[in-house]
């Protein structure tokens, strides 16, 4: 199985942040709704933070918005930057011409995803193998339906490797009295950042697991230091 020390550790954080660069102007969109999820993971970046510190291993971090550019979105996707989400009209996204697209894609959308795709060729060059975690989290309640678990753990259901890595990594935090689901509330092999990565590192080299966290708990410093310790301790568990 592949180490989870070091260099063969890699750990990102696609929507760490709700900021808008300055010349965006807030994407026409009330400082209140960019506190919703709809423009961030809230709680996401202490956990990964933690995970990497733990294991020393690089972390990369989403420095703006998903509603600027979704990294976790294929640079084709209908809604890398979206002009309408959930909860209403993204004005700022609304006219946005396929020049516009491109500036964005150059300036903080390829960074990010070059900036892995390294992190994870080392990994695998001196190492033998990555193990890449994708750090999130998902709000507690949707359509008027609870979200009872704790974590989602996500992952493409024909990589047996990542398959017996989510099992372990579910009985170690279920230990821990976590609630753990797999491929919960999304899943793990549709579009996103790990997807992109299997199609060009073999099974044998590369583990994609995308960690969700519920914001029930994730939303506070307590709850963020819960999962971080329990996430830890599982990861040293199960994979070194």
């Amino acid at each position: 199985m592949v180490r989870g020390h070091g260099r063969s550790l890699v750990v990102t954080c696609e929507h760490a942040s709700n900021a808008v660069p300055k010349e965006l102007h807030g994407l026409g969109l009330l400082a209140s709704r960019r506190q919703q999820h709809v423009a961030w993971d809230p709680g996401a970046l202490p956990v990964a933070q933690a995970i990497a510190a733990a294991f020393d291993a690089p972390l990369m971090v989403g420095e703006w918005s998903r509603l600027v550019v979704d990294l976790n979105r294929s640079e084709d996707h209908p809604r890398l930057c979206a002009a309408r989400t959930e909860d209403g009209p993204v004005p700022g996204n609304q006219a946005l011409t396929a020049a516009d697209r491109e500036r964005r894609l150059q300036r903080w959308w390829r960074p990010f995803r070059a900036a892995t795709a390294r992190a994870v060729g080392r990994a695998v060059v001196t190492s033998g193998g990555c193990l890449h975690l994708s750090v999130h989290s998902f709000v507690e309640r949707l359509n008027g339906v609870e979200r009872r678990s704790d974590v989602g753990l996500l992952f493409h259901p024909q990589r047996p490797r990542e398959r017996a890595l989510v099992v372990a990594l579910q009985a170690a935090l279920v230990a821990q009295g976590l609630s753990v689901r797999k491929n919960f509330p999304y899943f793990g092999h549709t579009d996103g950042h790990t997807q992109s990565l299997r199609s060009s590192q073999s099974p044998a080299r590369y583990l994609g697991i995308e960690i969700e966290l519920n914001q029930r708990t994730a939303r506070t410093a307590a709850g963020q230091r819960r999962f971080a310790v329990a996430l830890v301790a599982a990861l040293r568990t199960t994979v070194g």
